[in-house]
């Protein structure tokens, strides 16, 4: 699929259980603790709260990431904000 001459990236999230999260279309992550997780992907900015939080895998070449824990929420940012506008705006 093309949009202005550019390839859309393919981004998707599978949550099983609430204790694991496969994410495709990363391109940074931008802080991790056990209770808050602050990523980069193809859709915009992503952060993941939960309990005991622990990232398993990640390649930011492949753009997939693997986590566990338990999740209480995921919430998107602009797609197109840069990373540190991301972090501002989730913080505010």
């Amino acid at each position: 699929m093309l949009e202005n001459n550019k390839q859309i990236k393919s981004h998707n999230i599978i949550v099983e259980n609430r204790r694991k999260i496969v994410i495709t279309g990363v391109k940074d992550v931008e802080s991790f603790n056990e209770s808050d997780i602050i990523i980069v992907t193809h859709s915009g900015g992503l952060r993941i709260k939960g309990r005991n939080l622990e990232i398993g895998k990640v390649s930011v070449e492949s753009g997939d990431l693997e986590m566990t824990g338990t999740v209480t929420s995921l919430h998107y940012s602009d797609a197109d904000r840069t990373p540190n506008n991301i972090i501002t705006k989730l913080f505010r």
